[in-house]
């Protein structure tokens, strides 16, 4: 039973060790592009809500981490009812830890209160000052 778990563990950390690679390459990509935000007002925004907004107009906010590891949760329970019955036991004991460890490492993240509170920011001198964002054109030439 420990050999299963080892070899699970395992195989867990190369696929995390994988996606962080793949983000921290995505993330040298994307600051080597262009500038993404073109200001033709007055208004100086900070630099976190410049980095906010250079996220682009897709980006969603995180969530709040309790509703984060709540749905994560569910989500993981649902998927592990779909596997054979003699393994379910094995999945769950693994989930538990590594939702723990998600639960642990999580609490002091304050990053999506921070975020949220620059799009208010952005959006109360977008308000003020009568202004708003707008998508580049993407003609055909």
């Amino acid at each position: 039973m420990e050999k299963q778990y080892q070899t699970l563990n395992k195989k867990l950390d190369a696929l995390t060790y994988k996606t962080n690679q793949k983000q921290s390459k995505i993330q040298k990509e994307t600051k080597a592009e262009q500038q993404r935000i073109i200001n033709i007002t007055n208004i100086k925004p900070t630099n976190e809500q410049t980095k906010l907004l250079s996220l682009g107009p897709k980006y969603a906010i995180k969530q709040e981490p309790k509703v984060y590891i709540n749905e994560l949760i569910v989500e993981t329970e649902s998927a592990i009812r779909r596997l054979e019955p003699k393994t379910q036991n094995t999945y769950r004991h693994l989930a538990t830890k590594q939702i723990k460890w998600i639960s642990r490492t999580n609490r002091q993240n304050i990053l999506h209160k921070r975020q949220q509170y620059n799009m208010n920011c952005i959006k109360k001198t977008l308000q003020n000052n009568e202004a708003s964002i707008a998508r580049a054109e993407k003609a055909k030439r």
